[in-house]
């Protein structure tokens, strides 16, 4: 059975774009683990080696964490000097921090083991 496509009749290709946006960041941010890797990476002063990483966002299962970076491909960039937030990363997770502020704390993003 095919699943059916909703649309309204003023839908355009940049309304759907952007909502397929939204879909992802969402998806980023719903996920423990990779609300974690993000939170890590927003607190940190600079690129975070791979260590660190798994450290500060408390995965210490190596296939876990490449997992979950290949999966925020978009939102964080990794470079000889380490793995830091893209633009975009930054920019999604500073949003979502404003939008929750005084909701439920900064703490809630930290560790996917709670």
């Amino acid at each position: 059975m095919a699943i059916p496509r909703w649309t309204w009749p003023d839908d355009d290709p940049a309304t759907a774009a952007a909502l397929r946006d939204a879909t992802a960041a969402f998806d980023a941010l719903s996920d423990p683990t990779r609300a974690a890797i993000l939170g890590a990476l927003f607190d940190a002063s600079g690129p975070l080696s791979y260590s660190a990483l798994a450290s500060a966002a408390d995965v210490p299962d190596n296939g876990r964490l490449n997992y979950h970076l290949r999966r925020l491909d978009d939102l964080v960039d990794h470079s000889s000097a380490g793995y830091s937030l893209s633009a975009r990363g930054r920019a999604l997770v500073a949003g979502a921090l404003d939008a929750t502020e005084g909701t439920r704390g900064r703490e809630n993003i930290r560790s996917p083991n709670r």
